[in-house]
């Protein structure tokens, strides 16, 4: 859960200029990221509920359906989970591939919750150039993430018993 907490500003952040100031541009999509991030790194209820917290906060910040990203988020955060016991997340190339797939795997989930609605929504081609941007940036992400918790968590010794 202390991942969720040092995390939330700064998708609260990314969200607000998201949907604010550069809403026309293809961002990544820093709270897959950081869901993706935290799949692969460790997995327990608390970081699904995370998920589902962040993909809420996505779809009220956004406009779009509530539900429609934080169940997707939900979905990849297992999935992510399951594939980590078989792929080790370790290289950038990896960890790139892994949030493109992850990214489309998002967008398709959110336009067929939306079609399962019955509201009338078209696929977006823009989402495969959002994942394309994610995948590329996801590795400095990742890095930046890591050094944030890094910073967060102070490191114990153990005393010398000598």
């Amino acid at each position: 859960m202390k991942d969720f907490l040092l995390f939330l500003p700064l998708t609260i952040a990314y969200l607000a200029l998201k949907s604010t100031v550069l809403s026309g541009f293809p961002l990544p999509d820093v709270t897959l990221i950081i869901v993706f991030y935290m799949a692969h790194r460790k997995a327990a209820v608390d970081g699904a509920l995370a998920a589902f917290a962040l993909g809420y906060l996505d779809d009220a910040m956004s406009g779009g359906v509530l539900g429609a990203s934080s169940f997707s988020l939900v979905i990849i955060f297992a999935a992510v989970h399951l594939l980590s016991k078989v792929v080790q997340f370790t290289t950038p190339a990896i960890r790139g591939g892994g949030v493109f797939a992850a990214s489309v795997l998002k967008g398709a989930l959110a336009y067929y919750i939306l079609r399962a609605a019955g509201l009338d929504a078209l696929f977006q081609p823009g989402m495969v150039l959002e994942a394309a941007v994610s995948g590329l940036l996801a590795p400095a992400v990742f890095a930046l993430l890591q050094k944030t918790a890094d910073l967060a968590t102070p490191r114990k010794f153990k005393d010398n018993e000598n």
